[in-house]
């Protein structure tokens, strides 16, 4: 019997370290497409350096930061279409697919990216077809029927449309611990009435958005400010990767000290400070209004 006793208690003990060391998992889904193929499309030359840079650094921070990393990278590039690197003919129903197969927990980290043309709805372009078209309704329904803290980094013309409140983001909004605070009362204020009014924002499934641009706005994926490699991808990926820690100029990922914390609207508030006033005019990047500022990476 006190053998017994004892080995239950052993098998209990080594059952709570293993519950302990439970890794977290980050999962990178990203859809990025030239369109060097088709006649009559605008091709767009740098959303497959876009992706690469992206998935290497939040690759690299997932690791650093002790998570699992998984990704499903959708790639066209010269009319070719490849999942992870093989060929593959996908379309917008096995993106979603994808989503909807992802085996998730609430503390999960999804991040969706795409980087590709919006149409004038907003919806992404991931085939030239009219039905194959991502909209947000549909998107953000799959989003919403996984677990996990889900973020979406879209570079599209019109991407503010995935976001109901964008018009109150646009004025120096500051978060600290989580809250949202700001340098100017009257910038700060707006946005925690529409909080108040609008059950708390948009925090409902653990949804958040930055965009590239407002919804009635065009991204840019071709501009010269003299910035290292600036001319290989599109400005909010670029500015993106830089604020997540990529380095630009050595063509490398990075990682943060120790002690340090990677938060979404910190995201936002470093592309912010990153681009340049006439660039942010002309795109202005949005984010989901919520009081709440998830952390994306901790190390």
């Amino acid at each position: 019997m006190k053998r017994a006793i004892i080995m239950s208690a052993f098998l209990l003990i080594l059952f709570s370290c293993e519950m302990g060391m439970k890794q977290g998992k980050v999962v990178f889904v990203s859809v990025a497409i030239d369109y060097g193929a088709p006649d009559g499309v605008n091709a767009l030359p740098n959303p497959p350096e876009d992706q690469r840079v992206l998935s290497e650094q939040i690759e690299a921070l997932a690791i650093a930061s002790g998570e699992i990393y998984e990704e499903y990278l959708f790639l066209e590039k010269h009319g070719d279409r490849t999942l992870n690197g093989e060929e593959y003919k996908w379309n917008s129903d096995d993106v979603l697919s994808t989503i909807m197969d992802l085996d998730t927990v609430s503390d999960d980290l999804i991040i969706f990216h795409y980087s590709g043309h919006g149409d004038d709805s907003g919806a992404l372009v991931t085939d030239i077809d009219q039905q194959g078209r991502l909209g947000a309704d549909k998107l953000l329904d799959t989003m919403k029927a996984i677990d996990g803290r889900k973020c979406l980094f879209l570079d599209s013309c019109y991407s503010g449309s995935f976001i109901t409140h964008s018009p109150f983001m646009e004025n120096g909004e500051v978060f600290n611990d989580g809250n949202l605070v700001s340098d100017s009362f009257l910038n700060a204020v707006i946005p925690s009435l529409s909080l108040t009014f609008s059950a708390n924002g948009e925090k409902s499934d653990n949804i958040w958005v930055l965009s590239a641009a407002t919804s009635e706005q065009l991204s840019f994926d071709s501009w010269d400010t003299g910035m290292p490699m600036q001319e290989n991808f599109g400005a909010f990926s670029y500015y993106l990767a830089i604020a997540l820690g990529y380095d630009m100029e050595n063509d490398s990922t990075t990682i943060p000290g120790v002690s340090t914390e990677i938060t979404f609207y910190g995201l936002y508030q470093e592309i912010k400070g990153l681009m340049a006033t006439d660039l942010w005019r002309e795109a202005t990047p949005q984010v989901t209004l919520s009081h709440y500022d998830p952390v994306l990476f901790r190390f």
